[in-house]
Formats: structure tokens, C-alpha cells, sequence
């Protein structure tokens, strides 16, 4: 096996182990009410951090594919940028990845900006719903949210818009309905857009398949 098809296979991985931490939760949904428990907590951010593995597996498989000779720890976005620009490829793969993470309202923004919080900070606020037609959902509350919150109380009288107003400008509304999906429905979101992302990506990689 080549090492490319060996990143390929480590990718599929995080894939499948981030499905397996999706399915868990759907089935202890099924049989209780969402309660924030360390159990539910660690299967919601392990999903995360394999999805957000996904991204860094993908940066490999560039790697590998363009021959630019980086360890797998070095495989990170800055080092392969500036690795490309001195073999100067024009990478559609790595441009269509980077263009997707430039995108602050992008799916893999705001799930890589939850996970940094909970590795880094501290976890992700939760709100949970008991009765009408949310009863049982949890949402997770992207931090942009709160540190916009704070930031227009820090200007009291001198903010000339209310969260509200903020938050329906176009480059706010993505992270506002992530806010507003119960965790299950956007994880299942997430995970089907990340499996078009990876077939995407090697779709700009021909022959990647054979090594």
C-alpha cells in the first residue's frame, strides 16, 4: 500500500468514526431526554474532533498526492501553502480547502470554531429544550455569538444594533442557524458535507486512487 492510499484509508476513518459517535447519540436520544451528561458531552465532542480530523487528514492526502515531502505533523495549511507556492503547483484541491475555511460562515468554520473551544477554552454552551415542538433538542451555541453579545454590551449606548440585527446580516445567519439546529440534525449536516468534501478533493487529485 502506498502512503498516499494509506492517508486516503485514515481519512475514510475519521469519517467512519465520526458516524459511529453520531449514531451513538442518535440512539441515546432515542431512549432519553438530552441532560448534558459527561457521557452525551464526550460523544458530542469527539464527533467533533473527528470531524475536524477529517480537514487535517485531507491536508496529508495533498501532501502525499503533490510530492511536497512534509512529515505528517508538518502537513498543516500555512507549511503547505508556502511548501506549494516554492514548487509552484496550482493545487485545486488545497485552494478549494483553504477558499472553504476563509468562509466564516462556512459548515467547516463554525464546527472547527466549536471544536477549538472545548479543546482550548471551555465547552460549548448548550441550551436545552423541555416542551412544544423542540422538546429534547439541544442546541450548541456557536462562541461568536457570545463574544458579539459582549462586545455590543461593552458599547452600551454606542452600539448602533441590537443582537438580533446583527445576527440577520447575511455573514451571521449560518452561524446563527447552527446555533438554532438541534445538535443531532447539524452534526448529521456536517457529516454529510464533509463526505462530499472528501470526494470533491480527490475528484482535483486524479490517479490518486492508484498512489
Amino acid at each position: 500500500m502506498t502512503k498516499l492510499n494509506a492517508a486516503r484509508e485514515r481519512t475514510d476513518a475519521k469519517l467512519k468514526y465520526a458516524a459511529i459517535h453520531l449514531d451513538e447519540l442518535k440512539m441515546y436520544r432515542g431512549i432519553a431526554r438530552a441532560d448534558g451528561s459527561d457521557w452525551e458531552r464526550a460523544h458530542q465532542e469527539s464527533f467533533l474532533f473527528h470531524l475536524f480530523g477529517i480537514r487535517d487528514a485531507l491536508l496529508q492526502e495533498i501532501n502525499l498526492f503533490h510530492g511536497c515531502g512534509l512529515m505528517p505533523r508538518d502537513a498543516r495549511k500555512h507549511r503547505l501553502r508556502a511548501r506549494l507556492t516554492e514548487m509552484c503547483f496550482q493545487s485545486q484541491a488545497f485552494r478549494t480547502l483553504a477558499r472553504l475555511e476563509s468562509m466564516k460562515s462556512s459548515w467547516i468554520s463554525i464546527a472547527s470554531r466549536m471544536r477549538h473551544t472545548f479543546t482550548h477554552q471551555k465547552g460549548v454552551p448548550r441550551k436545552f429544550h423541555v416542551g412544544g415542538e423542540e422538546d429534547g433538542c439541544v442546541h450548541l451555541r456557536h462562541p461568536s455569538i457570545d463574544e458579539l453579545k459582549q462586545q455590543l454590551d461593552d458599547m452600551g449606548d454606542d452600539a448602533h444594533e441590537t443582537l438580533d440585527e446583527v445576527l440577520a446580516r447575511t455573514e451571521w445567519k449560518a452561524i446563527r442557524i447552527a446555533s438554532e439546529t438541534d445538535c443531532l440534525a447539524l452534526f448529521a449536516q456536517w457529516h454529510s458535507k464533509a463526505t462530499k468534501l472528501v470526494k470533491n478533493l480527490r475528484g482535483k487529485m486524479p490517479g490518486a486512487e492508484n498512489g
